[in-house]
């Protein structure tokens, strides 16, 4: 059971979200609640990934995967952090779109980095994926297509931007990029995922794909709030907490199994 509130969990904060987001409507009581929620659930990815950090040994693949998603999260709660500070908010500097856009860069390099050092886990571990190489690149061009449709329209106003002069762009445009790129990787992940189904290592992989789909629907938020008519409602917000939430339940997971697997060997020793 404890392994399933880590499921529960995401659902029950971004019901809560919504639901306090909803009464607050659009007054500027909202937008102050969605920067405070949005700093809570990046604090909460850093401690899950920390907690799945504090329980390999040094140098271990996993450990060095949850390192970087831990680092970039970091990085990416400094930028949110250095976004309300004076300077940084209306009309800021030269100096300060550098700061933020180098921050951001980093944070996003961080990130495509633990995604992609965990999607390579399968293959140090002799892990065999199901539906052997077809699936795999069936599920891989589905995933492309989807990525670039969601992230392609950003990328390509980046680059205008960036021709038009706005260092500011950098970000959109490297965080575009990596969108596709990260996506992409949710193959690997799911398939991962679906091999260690019925076991509980099943949990850290299920949690973290989950995750990245949300960040596709972070990514294709625009469009729904334009599809579906949601009157200025945060949906990009609701999709952020569910991604962050799963990749603290994520972090969670993964350290409450490899303690769980070091009882059990120190219970046979």
């Amino acid at each position: 059971m404890r392994f399933r509130w880590l499921a529960i969990f995401p659902l029950v904060y971004v019901a809560l979200f919504i639901l306090i987001a909803w009464q607050l409507g659009g007054a500027q009581n909202l937008a102050t609640f969605v920067i405070g929620q949005r700093i809570f659930v990046r604090l909460l990815a850093v401690v899950g990934c920390f907690m799945a950090v504090s329980v390999f040994e040094r140098g271990d693949h996993l450990r060095n995967a949850w390192l970087w998603l831990g680092g970039g999260a970091i990085l990416i709660l400094i930028l949110d952090v250095l976004r309300q500070l004076p300077g940084f908010t209306d009309n800021p500097s030269l100096a300060a779109k550098m700061t933020l856009s180098g921050v951001g860069v980093l944070s996003n390099l961080a990130l495509l980095a633990g995604i992609w050092t965990l999607s390579r886990s399968w293959k140090l571990a002799a892990i065999e994926l199901p539906g052997g190489r077809g699936a795999i690149v069936t599920i891989s061009t589905i995933t492309i297509l989807l990525a670039l449709a969601v992230t392609g329209p950003d990328a390509y106003a980046a680059v205008n931007q960036l021709l038009g002069g706005d260092v500011s762009a950098v970000l959109k445009l490297v965080s575009a990029v990596v969108d596709v790129i990260t996506l992409c990787l949710i193959t690997p992940l799911l398939l991962i995922a679906v091999s260690l189904r019925g076991g509980s290592f099943v949990w850290p992989w299920g949690l973290l794909t989950a995750s990245q789909v949300c960040w596709l629907l972070y990514d294709g938020a625009d469009g729904l709030t334009r599809l579906f008519s949601l009157g200025g409602f945060p949906i990009a917000e609701t999709f952020r907490g569910l991604a962050e939430t799963l990749l603290f339940c994520a972090g969670v997971a993964q350290y409450l199994v490899i303690r769980q697997v070091r009882r059990g060997v120190l219970a046979v020793a």
